[in-house]
């Protein structure tokens, strides 16, 4: 049987939501924690290794719809299942925070609970478009750099929009380079995704 992409596993779609509640606390959480201090350290990156790894593994399931056609979850289902459990309010992004406090301490940083949520909001339907995309394929790198970015854009960047409902990236996001910054890095550990 030919799949929209290679790599593609055909599952139900009873199994990709229950991978999406296995999953959905620590990318949740890891998201908000990276999005308060930044990529910094090695435990940073692991962290978002990790996170971006479930991303990855969830964007490759799909499941036959009562018609025959492969499918996914769309963008909102995604972002429903992975965030509205823990993150639907700034109340929610502080109580993640204070999670955090160690790591905030150990770097002197203060956390705004609501600057990171609006981060999150931003970062969220990115994720959430890129992992719902069927003919395409997303990579840990390329995620690893969405979140990059919209920490390193922090509360200016606008929400994205897409001109095609199956499109990996935002279209109205000039600088995005996908290819640099943490991608690079992670391509070079991973010997390459693209």
């Amino acid at each position: 049987m030919d799949l929209p992409h290679y790599g593609q596993i055909l599952t139900t779609k009873k199994t990709i939501a229950s991978f999406i509640d296995d999953i959905e606390r620590s990318v949740t959480h890891n998201a908000v924690c990276l999005l308060s201090t930044g990529i910094i350290d090695q435990d940073d990156h692991l962290k978002l290794y990790a996170t971006c790894s479930g991303l990855y593994f969830l964007s490759r399931l799909v499941y036959r719809d009562n018609d025959g056609n492969i499918r996914k979850p769309d963008a909102e289902q995604y972002r429903k299942g992975l965030f509205d459990p823990h993150a639907e309010s700034v109340e929610e992004i502080g109580s993640i925070l204070k999670a955090c406090r160690g790591v905030h301490i150990r770097r002197g940083i203060k956390a705004d609970p609501e600057k990171v949520f609006d981060m999150l909001k931003r970062l969220e339907s990115i994720w959430c478009n890129s992992i719902s995309c069927l003919s395409e394929q997303i990579y840990i790198p390329e995620l690893a750099y969405e979140l990059e970015y919209v920490f390193r854009k922090g509360k200016s960047l606008p929400f994205p929009e897409y001109h095609w409902r199956d499109h990996l990236f935002p279209d109205n996001y000039d600088d995005f380079d996908y290819t640099s910054g943490i991608a690079g890095y992670f391509e070079d550990i991973l010997g390459g995704m693209f």
